[in-house]
């Protein structure tokens, strides 16, 4: 070979590809079930393996084919020895024994049944005949179809690898009959550890923060961790630092960002929109932009919930310091609402126009999204002002004569401020409500004879606490039925109650509770001797309704009443 010739450059992501299962980072899970299955030999007909992009699926699938058919695998191993001509076949991607296909160009049930065609011959020089399918939820539906008989009965010969990034793609039918490994997402720990080796193998220069900042872009992707590593390498091969992958991601400054945010919470619109013009002009995209702001919302989030995580090394200390002061000075509440806001404008930056004006309005947006009092300076307000008339006024005095014992003290409340006698006047009106009957019969006796009818009729409860109901009234036309029924009990009440709808049909109507229990009361009284006496002596009379005699003797006293007035006049 001409000396002179220069070697081929393999990018990262082909030259570090993990030669055995040993070497692969962050799924010890799957490793420990395979190395188990084939040391037993108990390996099944068909695997499928699912992930995110970049976790090791392909990999995975070609180690199982190499570990299959290596000839020189030791009994008590899983790995492959990689030196014999079944794996350099495998690795070389040349081995007549194990065809590896790619579902996403290949789609039909034509080339499927290519595959099935082919099973029937046995392998020419391995043990199995392996196929690999790579993004298999891309075969049409006749594709899978033609596939099921042979991946439910295969010959002992053949086996089945799938691989997928879209598993819920792919049929039920076809996943009941493989053994399903699910690929996690590489923790932020392993990827730190695997790309700081790889830096001293290529003894390449890169600090902490460039190393964070590529692992956050890769979101758990080795791959993708490595491809940015690639491309970080070929940008700077001296020194990688921050401001080299900033440059090369089109990423916002996080400091930037920080302070874009914090003049945000402060609600100084000025420095806010200065600082967010700095971050374009330097080059940074506006979805990256407010892209990074929701990350940063979200930081704080987690900081409030946890503040042990302004302690973890592997976030760089510039964030876990401003991130800490930040989330001091800002409620849970505050974070809810920023993050719906920044989220809802983050979608429609993606479909919209005018993006940097879009960005400057939704900034604007953010800081006079409310301009009163937050609720936690409102509780303090309440409580200073109560602690204000406290001091002010000695409102409970007690007046007890001499030769009463302080048993019998009578206690005089004199209110001297007219607000709180309003106070106590709404709580000596208030009105409790401790079950739905209670509820309905309020609206007997207030005279809205109209809502009482629809809600002892028509109206089934579905579940009820004080303040809180819930009701099917889905047989009542009149769409704001709820709301005038709300706005009369809290009225009565003096607390506001909240009416909800359920389709749900647990519960009854008054009206049905009411008549199944009278039925149940006439079948009580049929199997009264007496009454029995009387059915028997006069057949073909029915009990229909039983009556309090009471409420007759109640009337009865009335109308005498209203008769003897009528005879005095």
């Amino acid at each position: 070979m001409n000396k002179n010739t220069k070697q081929e450059y393999r990018v990262l992501a082909r030259k570090y590809r993990p030669q055995t299962f040993g070497n692969l980072i962050g799924q010890e899970t799957l490793v420990q079930t395979l190395k188990n299955s084939i040391i037993n030999n108990r390996i099944a007909h068909a695997y499928l393996l699912t992930g995110v992009r970049g976790v090791g699926k392909t990999t995975t699938a070609r180690l199982i084919a190499m570990s299959l058919n290596c000839e020189a695998r030791p009994p008590e191993s899983c790995e492959p020895c990689g030196k014999c001509k079944s794996c350099i076949s495998i690795r070389g991607d040349h081995n007549i024994d194990v065809i590896e296909m790619d579902a996403a160009s290949r789609t039909g049930v034509d080339d499927i049944r290519e595959i099935i065609d082919n099973v029937k011959y046995k392998p020419v020089n391995c043990e199995y005949k392996i196929f690999i399918i790579d993004e298999v939820h891309m075969l049409s539906k006749n594709a899978f179809n033609a596939l099921l008989k042979t991946l439910e009965e295969p010959p002992p010969h053949i086996k089945f690898i799938f691989a997928t990034t879209e598993v819920k793609k792919i049929p039920i039918t076809i996943i009941s009959r493989c053994q399903r490994f699910d690929l996690h997402r590489i923790e932020a720990d392993n990827l730190i550890a695997h790309l700081n080796n790889i830096a001293d193998k290529e003894r390449i220069n890169i600090n902490k923060e460039a190393i964070a900042l590529i692992i956050r872009a890769a979101d758990g992707s080795v791959r993708d961790g490595l491809s940015l590593f690639d491309q970080a390498i070929a940008n700077a091969k001296d020194q990688i630092t921050t401001d080299t992958i900033i440059s090369m991601l089109g990423l916002a400054d996080r400091d930037n960002i920080f302070d874009l945010l914090n003049a945000i919470f402060s609600g100084d619109a000025k420095t806010s929109l200065k600082i967010y013009n700095k971050i374009y002009r330097a080059g940074a995209d506006v979805l990256m932009i407010f892209d990074e702001l929701l990350k940063v919302t979200h930081f704080l989030t987690k900081i409030k919930i946890s503040p042990d995580i302004k302690d973890d090394i592997h976030i760089p200390e510039l964030e876990r310091s401003k991130g800490a002061k930040m989330a001091e000075k800002i409620s849970m509440s505050s974070l809810g609402i920023v993050w719906q806001v920044l989220f809802k404008g983050y979608q429609e930056l993606q479909s919209g126009f005018h993006l940097f004006q879009h960005g400057e309005m939704l900034i604007v947006r953010l800081i006079y999204l409310y301009e009163g009092p937050s609720p936690d300076d409102l509780v303090k307000k309440i409580s200073d002002n109560i602690e204000e008339k406290k001091h002010k006024n000695e409102s409970i005095k007690i007046k007890s004569p001499n030769n009463e014992t302080p048993a019998t003290i009578n206690k005089v409340i004199e209110i001297e401020d007219n607000d709180q006698a309003d106070n106590v006047a709404k709580l000596s009106n208030s009105v409790l409500v401790k079950s739905f009957r209670q509820f309905v019969d309020l609206f007997y006796q207030k005279k809205e004879g109209m809502l009482h009818t629809y809600l002892y009729n028509k109206v089934k409860l579905v579940s009820f606490k004080e303040g809180e109901i819930v009701i099917n009234s889905e047989s009542i036309v009149d769409p704001h039925f709820c709301r005038t029924i709300a706005k009369y009990i809290s009225k009565w009440t003096g607390r506001i109650w909240q009416v909800s709808t359920s389709s749900s049909n647990i519960g009854k109507t008054l009206y049905e509770e009411d008549l199944l229990a009278q039925q149940k009361e006439i079948e009580i009284m049929k199997n009264d001797p007496q009454i029995k006496q009387i059915l028997n002596k006069y057949p073909g009379v029915k009990i229909h309704s039983i009556t309090d005699i009471r409420e007759t003797l109640d009337e009865t006293i009335a109308n005498k009443d209203i008769q003897q007035s009528i005879k005095e006049k």
